[in-house]
């Protein structure tokens, strides 16, 4: 094997190798085609194997036994594909072209040609999954890719592309291309009834635009450059995420940016002179026309100096913030210069956030970047606002020549050097993610201290690893220390992961003892590498004039801000800050109102009650006042405001966000409407998957309108699985004679959930219980079921994955899948938000796939697999029977669940927040319509004609505490598991029998 610069590293794997060499040698190669060479070469590494027959693939013959679910990595692969800095690395002595080459509608293999918005185009779509070109190049050269595109309108979603020259991706980044779409205030900002102005709505401006492709994360300032060697290529775009249509492709020269002397050289040659005009001065809040990415919107500050101030209420007075993080997003200001000549420019800004690092910028004027300083400009980190001059290190401001009229500044967020330690990191991770898996299938998750695995004769690559990813860190020590005045915390923390490093590499034996410092030093290089990819900016003003005007910016006192705090302080015994203020016009006509409490966030709520002022009221008559309280004060089953609302007489009309369990302890106590009676309700129940209404109902009766709902599915390695050529189970018999005695031989391990936490439990076993026939209780509800043949089966399998499969009784799944120890388990929602959002590492090497199942005939003799699971059903909507306006408060909630108004809240809220907060809605139509892959999407879909919801019934609290009970006795203590599921039947029904009798239902026995 030889790496990019011709260090021969001597690897290969010889067919018919086996045993666990060969094991440790597979893995290494697999290692080092994830990793930077460790000679420091930024080539790409080549690794030839000569064919392996490793003990990860001696199930083949079994493995043909079944079909697994279908997964890969898609047409290419990203495994040892280099990362663009090291690509273009390759390229840096090659030719630019000279000639531009245009690629029309007619020329591009895609499902037809139309007219649209006045251009001949095609359509790519996720029928048409790609689009693909032949282009031939007359000569070996660098180009850039240019697309004119236009986004079908619909949603906020930007769209995303995979690139492939000749079937693979030139580099990593490829693999992920955006086409953004750009956003508008749909009008000024309204003051509502608080006296505080709320954020204007945004709106898309549509239109065909035309960009160079680029990188997603603003590590790079210039559009990706592509080498083509002379001949035919064929260059395919896939689908990922957004529908547009494309009327040009363009291959042309990568555009040179010249520095400033030069340009300043010309300004001189031209006789160019500065202004003689007055300074102007336009806020960065109302003159900003057009982002690319609606999440970016007008904020609030009250330091003192801001224009125009805000003390007592809020003011939308500044622009950017800490929404403004985010690499390559961009804003655009419309300005007026007054008359011809040069210009300086000076922006009143503030840069709080980053301890101590520097955020970039990339400014353009009129939509090009005048030199070459500007593709990445630094502000220095500064707590306090200050006035900035756009100049070089010695304080001379840039000059600007700009014509009378109109103009335009963007700002793009960038990362300057910065991005060079985000590579870093990013290299580090998985370099740092590989040593883990290696240690780990060596000496398991939790190896011995006291025994000597001798891990660096057993791992040869392991020394020059970790060595690797200690020099690599004091490089980024000292990086980051240029960039910051003071001591930054995270480059403390760097020293001590050297130093951690340093250890092991002096003394291998302490590694078994040191594997908690291993995980949480990749945990913090992946949060850090997140962090890093964060850099703000807030602006209050621009002020253009004469270069050579002497400008001063003031600075707020102490006495200034007292004064300011003192205000707030005062106004805050007049001012309700629980209450949502209201945006209704004046000369809306309002027939009624009702009360509204939400569990949820300020924000949440002031979105939710923007959109009803916008869209609910003005067409119903109906007006709602909002209030917000915290998560657990609409619960039943504890003294919190909604029960003591109730008790009290003076509880709301409508309560959104309740537990899953709620509303049937509410509708038990006759608190809340049964919403089943409502007019309208069986075509608003038809917006929902079915099952999600079950823990609702309650004596014929429907007490809630679902919110949220969850999901489970299974979480797979695609890199790992790859590797050793272990499939996807299908069946639960699959995995069990199959996949997990592969991952177990290769050192991994599987996993699912145990029931030793009784709060939620039953999402792990009802799986189990659904798919063997089984239920939780009897048809009415009186009774435990859990005596039933079909749920000792469920549990008896159940519990076998722990006692006799080996599965971990208490793992952090997270943290395993993330280091490789568990390559395949079951989990939610949650888990993943949080891979998608906090483990960069991992972008593109998982995947979901539907759960395990139990094969079944059907009466017609064919075969299914029956993947029946529970636990989807989270947050729900009730009306109290308290209300005296059951019928608005019913008009609102069919307003509220329509997939309109909860497509618009999921795109609102993370528009507002990030993709962190994905509502996670109900509502079928409104989920499929969030910034889903589509293949994720096709897996949550299928899960949902498999759900099905456990009911709730009186004293049904009981049975998950119990069922935790059973669980701990037959898989912790060693019981047997027909008396532990006996004991637990006996409890649960002891417990449902006094409740019942507690509130009537059973009265002598009947």
């Amino acid at each position: 094997m030889n790496c990019g610069c011709g260090f021969p590293w001597g690897l290969s794997v010889n067919k018919g190798k086996t045993g666990t060499f060969a094991i440790y040698v597979n893995r290494i190669l697999f290692m080092l085609l994830l990793a930077v060479p460790l000679c420091g070469c930024r080539g790409p590494a080549i690794i030839t194997l000569a064919g392996s027959d490793s003990a990860g693939l001696r199930f083949d013959t079994q493995y043909r036994e079944f079909e697994s679910t279908k997964f890969d990595l898609g047409y290419g692969s990203l495994l040892g594909v280099p990362t663009y800095r090291s690509y273009i690395d390759g390229f840096k002595d090659a030719e630019v072209s000279g000639r531009n080459i245009e690629i029309l509608p007619n020329d591009i293999n895609a499902a037809g040609v139309v007219d649209y918005a006045g251009r001949i185009a095609v359509l790519s779509d996720v029928a048409n999954d790609y689009m693909e070109f032949n282009v031939l190049i007359d000569e070996s050269a660098l180009y850039e890719i240019e697309v004119d595109y236009y986004l079908v309108t619909g949603n906020s979603n930007s769209a995303r592309r995979a690139l492939y020259i000749d079937g693979a991706n030139p580099f990593v980044e490829s693999g992920d291309l955006v086409f953004y779409r750009y956003f508008e205030d749909a009008y000024e900002p309204i003051i509502n009834s608080l006296g505080d102005e709320t954020r204007p709505s945004q709106i898309e401006i549509p239109g065909w635009r035309t960009t160079g492709l680029m990188d997603t994360s603003g590590l790079h300032s210039e559009p990706f450059s592509f080498y083509f060697e002379k001949g035919e290529h064929t260059i395919r775009l896939e689908h990922t995420m957004a529908d547009m249509y494309i009327s040009a492709i363009r291959l042309k020269a990568p555009e040179a940016i010249r520095p400033y002397r030069q340009v300043q050289a010309e300004y001189r040659a031209r006789g160019y002179q500065p202004v003689r005009s007055e300074a102007i001065v336009f806020q960065a809040e109302s003159s900003a026309i057009e982002k690319n990415d609606p999440t970016l919107r007008r904020e609030n500050d009250g330091d003192p100096m801001i224009q125009p101030a805000s003390a007592t209420t809020r003011k939308l007075n500044v622009m950017g913030g800490y929404r403004w993080r985010k690499g390559n997003q961009s804003i655009m200001w419309e300005f007026t210069a007054p008359e011809d000549g040069l210009y300086k420019m000076a922006l009143f800004v503030k840069q709080q956030w980053g301890d101590g690092l520097p955020s970039f910028r990339q400014i353009a004027i009129d939509g090009r970047v005048p030199f070459e300083e500007l593709k990445e400009y630094k502000f220095e980190y500064d707590t306090r606002w200050s006035l900035h001059e756009l100049g070089d290190s010695s304080g001379a401001p840039y000059e600007f020549y700009l014509t009378r009229g109109r103009h335009t500044v963007t700002m793009t967020v960038k990362f300057g050097p910065i991005a060079e330690i985000i590579e870093s990191l990013s290299n580090d991770t998985q370099v740092l993610s590989d040593a883990l898996l290696s240690i780990t299938m060596l000496a398991g998750s939790a190896p011995d201290p006291n025994y000597d695995y001798r891990f660096f004769e057993r791992i040869p690559e392991l020394r020059e690893m970790l060595e690797y990813l200690s020099y690599s860190i004091v490089y980024k020590y000292n990086l980051m220390s240029s960039l910051t005045d003071g001591n930054n915390a995270m480059a403390n923390n760097f020293l001590t992961i050297r130093a951690q490093l340093e250890n092991m590499i002096r003394n291998p034996f302490s590694i078994a003892r040191r594997m908690g410092d291993l995980t949480s030093s990749q945990e913090s290089l992946s949060n850090w590498y997140l962090q890093l990819q964060e850099s703000p900016l807030v602006i209050d003003r621009f002020t253009l004039g004469n270069p050579g005007e002497r400008w001063i910016g003031k600075r707020s006192n102490v006495f200034q801000r007292f004064i300011v705090t003192m205000k707030l302080f005062f106004s805050s015994f007049f001012k309700d800050y629980d209450n949502v203020g209201s945006i209704l016009a004046d000369n809306i006509e309002i027939n009624e109102t009702i009360n509204v409490w939400i569990a949820r966030g300020t924000e949440w709520a002031e979105a939710i009650k923007e959109l009803a002022d916008e869209s609910f009221t003005p067409n119903s008559g109906i007006a709602i006042n909002v209030n917000v309280l915290p998560g657990s004060q609409l619960n039943a089953g504890n003294v919190n405001a909604l029960m003591l609302s109730i008790t009290s007489g003076k509880a709301p009309d409508v309560a959104l966000g309740v537990d899953v369990t709620s509303p049937v302890e509410f509708a038990i106590r006759d608190a809340v409407y049964d919403l089943s009676k409502m007019p309208g309700f069986e075509e608003v129940r038809s917006r929902f998957v079915n099952a999600l209404f079950t823990p609702y109902e309650y004596n014929g009766g429907v007490f809630a309108i679902p919110e949220t709902m969850n999901f489970n599915v299974m979480f797979y390695r695609k890199d790992i699985l790859r590797q050793y050529n272990i499939p996807l189970p299908q069946t639960r018999r699959q995995l069990y004679d199959h996949v997990m005695p592969a991952l177990y031989q290769n050192g991994f391990e599987y996993y699912h959930g145990g029931l030793s936490n009784s709060a939620g439990g039953n999402k792990d076993f009802t799986q189990f219980m659904f798919q063997n026939g089984g239920s939780y209780y009897t048809e009415d509800g009186y009774r435990s079921a859990l005596d039933t043949p079909e749920a000792y089966r469920a549990f008896k399998e159940y519990t076998e994955l722990f006692t006799n499969y080996g599965v971990p009784v208490v793992a952090n799944f997270y943290q395993y899948f993330r280091t490789g120890i568990a390559p395949i388990g079951i989990g939610d929602f949650g888990l993943f938000m949080q891979l998608s959002v906090a483990a960069p590492e991992l972008a593109g090497k998982w995947g979901i796939a539907p759960l395990p199942g139990v094969e079944k005939i059907n009466s017609d003799g064919t075969s299914y697999i029956d993947r029946t699971a529970g636990s989807i059903t989270a947050q729900g909507a009730i009306i109290m029977k308290q209300s005296n306006k059951p019928e608005a408060s019913w008009e609102f909630l069919k307003w509220w669940s329509s997939e309109e108004i909860q497509a618009r809240f999921a795109r609102e809220v993370e528009a507002l927040i990030g993709a962190e907060a994905r509502w996670n809605t109900a509502n079928k139509k409104a989920f499929e319509s969030l910034s889903w892959k589509s293949d994720d999407l096709a897996v949550i879909e299928e899960q949902w004609v498999w759900a099905r919801e456990v009911p709730v019934v009186l004293g049904g609290y009981f049975t998950d505490r119990h069922l935790a009970n059973a669980w701990n006795t037959v898989v912790i203590s060693g019981g047997e598991v027909r008396e532990a599921l006996e004991k637990a039947v006996k409890d649960i029904n002891r417990e449902l029998r006094m409740k019942q009798e507690e509130y009537g239902v059973i009265i002598n026995g009947n």
